[in-house]
């Protein structure tokens, strides 16, 4: 269900960008505020700002947000107009403050009114009653206070908030407050959380049920993870989707998708604009950059793999590079399903191994290897009979 909608204020101190732009963990306060309210309910926004904070602000609201700009001639006008076409309540919000999850759904459900002081800048007033006394020539601050008493349509000043101060205990103080109230919103979706004082959320992550976070996780921006995963330990992962069963071990992971089953880690660095296909393993120390993984393959350790478009049930092996930069640009590395890349094989783009070819350990590939053929490319080996043994002669 809708609820009526919200007016938040962005105010600034002493000429400073608002206080709500500065970061509460890895997000701005004003998006900890927006998405507590959104999944309240709250289906409508107007957000008054100074008219240099409006680009940082803007990112931090859902699409349609109306943003008035703080003196400007038609900002009253605006003001009225959103209320006049608001029916039933408007949650205020007047000072630089943090909303728990559980205390925007209280607000703006009215399930367990709180009568404070509007010293806590957060007040829930029905639309009409506002609108009726801007009418009449009062100040939007007086309409507030002077309607914040227990009658029907009158004005509730929220007691259960954090307000925000520039000071390092405060900022401190707010910050434990935001992680917290993420940590328990991924618990009551039906996440298991093994240490919940030492997992970090972000306001706009969205985990799967069933899914372990474990000590040490941090999952930032827009991550989307599936159900059943396992999160941890010691892995950060930022503005990525998850698929489901996936594990994620002591690594890290940006801007990338990683499909079902799929196991990351442990100390595997996924670089953006990845996607990564179901029933892979990436092990451990591989690096993976703007690549295509299929399928079934297996980068099990030691390996970099960039600029590539890997195919199904390939097998990369230990130490095994693809060499996509000459110094002035990069190129793309094309390898087919079912190859097998032997280790420490330098694969030199741009080039294609093919479907089914395999290059032999320690080859440097520099031309295009034909399907199901072997690539071997490296020095005949010499064998000088009693070298050592004349050397430690001589040495003596």
């Amino acid at each position: 269900m809708e609820y009526a909608g919200a007016i938040i204020f962005l105010p600034r101190e002493g000429g400073r960008p608002t206080l709500m732009l500065e970061d509460l963990l890895f997000d701005p306060a004003a998006r900890w505020l927006s998405r507590a309210l959104e999944r309240a309910g709250v289906g409508r926004f107007l957000v008054v700002c100074h008219q240099n904070d409006q680009a940082g602000a803007a990112p931090c609201f859902p699409q349609g947000t109306i943003f008035i700009t703080t003196g400007t001639e038609d900002a009253s006008e605006q003001l009225m107009t959103f209320l006049r076409e608001t029916e039933g309540r408007v949650c205020v919000v007047t000072r630089p403050v943090f909303l728990t999850e559980d205390s925007a759904k209280q607000l703006v459900t009215g399930s367990a009114p709180q009568y404070g002081s509007g010293e806590t800048g957060v007040c829930q007033i029905e639309a009409g009653v506002l609108a009726d006394a801007l009418d009449k020539g009062e100040t939007f601050e007086g309409a507030l206070l002077r309607r914040s008493v227990r009658s029907e349509g009158q004005g509730i000043w929220w007691q259960s908030v954090t307000l925000l101060r520039r000071d390092p205990q405060r900022r401190a103080e707010a910050e434990l407050t935001a992680r917290q109230s993420s940590v328990w919103r991924l618990m009551d979706d039906g996440v298991r959380i093994m240490d919940p004082n030492h997992v970090y959320v972000g306001p706009d992550v969205t985990v799967g049920e069933g899914t372990v976070l474990l000590p040490g996780a941090i999952l930032r921006g827009k991550t989307r993870i599936g159900a059943g995963c396992e999160i941890g330990p010691d892995s950060m992962i930022r503005d990525c989707v998850i698929g489901d069963h996936v594990t994620v071990n002591a690594s890290q992971l940006s801007e990338s998708t990683v499909e079902d089953e799929t196991t990351i880690g442990p100390y595997a660095y996924i670089r953006p604009n990845c996607h990564v296909g179901r029933e892979v393993k990436v092990g451990d120390f591989v690096e993976l950059k703007n690549a295509s993984i299929g399928a079934g393959t297996k980068i099990a350790h030691l390996a970099y793999v960039s600029d590539a478009d890997v195919g199904r049930q390939v097998n990369i092996g230990c130490g095994a590079v693809t060499v996509n930069y000459d110094g002035t640009s990069k190129y793309r590395t094309v390898i087919g399903d079912n190859a097998f890349i032997g280790c420490n094989s330098n694969l030199v783009a741009p080039v294609r191994v093919g479907a089914g070819a395999y290059t032999a350990a320690g080859s440097t590939i520099t031309a295009d290897v034909d399907d199901d053929a072997l690539a071997i490319a490296r020095s005949k080996q010499v064998v000088k009979r009693q070298w050592a043994a004349k050397g430690r002669t001589n040495w003596k």
